[in-house]
């Protein structure tokens, strides 16, 4: 027995190994991807074909038919009446104040190093 018997090709490794099921490995591949991404943190990596096959590019949006008929209940208003702000008193057309850092240290007396909430907590308790 030389030296050479002893050797094998790739090719003979090969004929060797059991077939693999490309689509049950893919499929195990798809679930552990998947339960990755549940994963808080963590960013999984899907190639273009597989976030397909998981759904990332489901058309869900209204068709043009479906957006045209959407405005026929606006028509059915009328022409007078006109979206509302609802808050707790009711319908109100005045639109409630957006809290920016100007207009917070204006109605709230927001301090420096305050939050908006604990100014508002703050001017509620004073009165």
């Amino acid at each position: 027995m030389t030296a050479n018997d002893n050797t094998r090709t790739a090719d003979d490794a090969l004929s060797e190994l059991p077939a693999i099921d490309d689509t049950a490995a893919a499929n195990e591949a798809m679930r552990e991807k998947l339960a990755d991404a549940g994963t808080p943190g963590y960013q999984a990596e899907f190639d273009p074909d597989e976030a397909e096959r998981a759904g990332a590019f489901v058309e869900d949006a209204l068709s043009e038919q479906d957006a045209a008929e959407s405005t026929d209940d606006l028509a059915e208003l009328g022409g007078d009446e006109e979206p509302v702000f609802l808050d707790d008193d009711g319908p109100s057309s005045d639109l409630p104040p957006v809290p920016t850092t100007t207009n917070a240290r204006e109605l709230y007396g927001l301090r420096p190093g305050e939050t908006v909430p604990a100014a508002i907590e703050r001017k509620a308790k004073e009165g």
